[in-house]
């Protein structure tokens, strides 16, 4: 029997990758006046949903103990995001891509979701507490 179920270890990862995105933004935030800085974003959305459907990236398993490969990351931990360029339309004259509303926008959306998921791992941990307490 385990006591972490899925979605615990799926909520994890999200606020992983959610602070990781946050880094991300104040990143490009930061470097709003930077000359020919270029924004990223972090992709990781497209991922989280194929493992919460329970189509996670391939999982080698081991039917003897001298199998190879077996050393990498293992199920939700394998999910992570990847770094990209934001597409820039029409740069200024110091060829810097950043949007500072819509920097702002992603900023304001990551963090409503990294506390969506804090709180749902916060009642989930208050609901195991709770069978620790009652002791049934």
């Amino acid at each position: 029997m385990r006591i972490f179920d899925h979605t615990i270890q799926l909520l994890e990862r999200t606020l992983d990758l959610r602070s990781a995105r946050q880094r991300v933004i104040a990143s490009n935030l930061a470097n709003e006046e930077t000359p020919g800085y270029r924004a990223s974003e972090l992709n990781f959305m497209d991922q989280l949903r194929s493992a919460q459907q329970g189509r996670l990236p391939v999982v080698l398993a081991a039917t003897q103990p001298r199998h190879f490969g077996l050393h990498g990351p293992q199920g939700v931990q394998a999910i992570t995001g990847k770094l990209n360029e934001v597409p820039a339309g029409d740069l200024p004259l110091d060829a810097n891509s950043v949007n500072l509303e819509l920097e702002m926008a992603k900023l304001s959306d990551n963090a409503i979701q990294y506390n969506t998921a804090a709180t749902i791992l916060a009642k989930k941990f208050h609901g195991l507490l709770n069978v620790i307490r009652e002791g049934r």
